[in-house]
């Protein structure tokens, strides 16, 4: 096992990995599922079930952060739900809770469909759309905006500044100036909301729930309620119109699968949850070693080492999935990998499976017979995402 380790090559930030990651995931898996890369500091975690217990370990933090900026290359983050650990973490979270329940799903969901079935029309005309940033980004951009409070007519331009967030270029690992004169606007923004609001509490939204918030007998300052905003901006419209146009893509590989979706409706709940298996956008997040500890069966972590799990090759793992790289809208898998688990399980999952249906079933509804306009995909490049920066169809047979 030692040797095979030793002839792995894997590096995050290579732009052949940004390319495929797939083929040294399995290798990862069958020769090294816990992968020491000395440069970081950092163990690799491929395999799904080596990563279900990690992630539900307390021994194991988000305090120094998750993504490859904060583990990577040692940047350490802001104060926000994603990296506070109990027992803050667990008041905060029962605290915004109530705004992302099944229920609260339910109750905008006839305001989803009418987004998404206005803007499908709204393209009629011209016959195609780009199904990330005409759709998915947009629709997923209201629902985050009417949770925090945010005016609505505000949301396209942020979306836009967020697509930017992540912009790579070769021979830089992580962000680009683009990206980090981008993030900078998003931050810019939400600050200035902060301002607003705390001049103005109001109520029934997240960033009055936030801007309520004690801890220990403070409330939280200003760069605390943006970090916090932050995430859920970026959480809530990045990675849906990824899973949403990986999945058109699949059922367009897949055609009689498309047509069960096209006749059956109900099956586009089964559909986007394979695609967020297949399709996982989030290469990697992780943590840190609050203790010295043991992973995958006896590998000695000592304290403040840190793990990378590996999602996407951890949802085409074989030892938990059949045949896990083909796409099957019958698979019903019991537990995947997409929205995390234990304490830091995605809390807008709910929302999440409800945009990705219903996006779905409009699109199947008004043009079942869509087309990828191949020659205009392009691709994401980047040590954190993968999947489509754009994904234009054309609405073929459209209603």
């Amino acid at each position: 096992m030692e040797e095979a380790r030793s002839l792995i090559e894997f590096d995050p930030f290579s732009e052949a990995y940004f390319d495929d990651p797939f083929p040294i995931y399995t290798r990862m898996r069958n020769e090294a599922p816990d992968l020491y890369l000395e440069a970081y500091d950092c163990f690799f975690l491929s395999r799904f079930e080596d990563i279900w217990q990690a992630v539900s370990d307390p021994r194991f933090s988000h305090r120094r952060g998750t993504n490859s900026q904060d583990l990577l290359v040692g940047q350490m983050p802001q104060r926000a739900l994603s990296n506070l650990v109990p027992p803050e973490h667990t008041a905060l979270r029962k605290t915004l809770a109530p705004y992302f329940t099944l229920n609260a799903a339910k109750r905008m969901e006839s305001g989803v469909r009418a987004d998404a079935r206005g803007l499908l029309e709204s393209h009629l005309d011209r016959g195609e759309l780009d199904v990330i940033a005409d759709l998915g980004a947009r629709v997923a951009a209201r629902v985050i905006f009417r949770l925090i409070g945010l005016p609505l007519e505000d949301a396209d331009a942020v979306i836009a500044d967020v697509a930017d967030v992540f912009d790579r270029a070769p021979g830089i690992d992580g962000p680009t100036e683009k990206a980090l004169a981008a993030m900078a606007r998003v931050q810019r923004y939400l600050s200035e909301a902060v301002d607003e609001r705390m001049a103005s509490p109001g109520e029934g939204d997240l960033l009055a729930e936030l801007a309520r918030f004690e801890w220990q007998g403070r409330r939280y300052e200003a760069d605390e309620l943006i970090a916090n905003l932050y995430l859920f901006v970026i959480g809530g419209t990045e990675t849906l119109p990824k899973v949403l146009s990986g999945t058109l893509q699949q059922l367009v590989l897949h055609p009689d699968q498309r047509a069960e979706v096209a006749a059956d409706p109900s099956l586009a709940q089964h559909a986007f949850w394979e695609g967020l298996r297949y399709e996982m956008p989030t290469l990697m997040l992780g943590a840190s070693a609050e203790e010295d500890a043991e992973i995958c069966g006896g590998t000695r972590v000592r304290k403040g080492q840190r793990l990378m799990h590996l999602w996407a090759s951890a949802n085409r793992d074989e030892r938990e999935f059949e045949d896990p790289d083909r796409f099957d809208i019958h698979r019903r898998a019991p537990r995947i990998l997409s929205f995390n688990h234990a304490t830091h399980r995605c809390l807008g999952a709910n929302f999440a499976q409800m945009e990705g249906r219903v996006m779905l079933e409009e699109i199947l509804a008004i043009a079942p017979h869509y087309e990828v306009v191949e020659d205009r995909v392009v691709r994401l490049r980047s040590e954190f995402f993968r999947g489509f920066k754009v994904f234009p169809i054309r609405l073929v047979d459209a209603t």
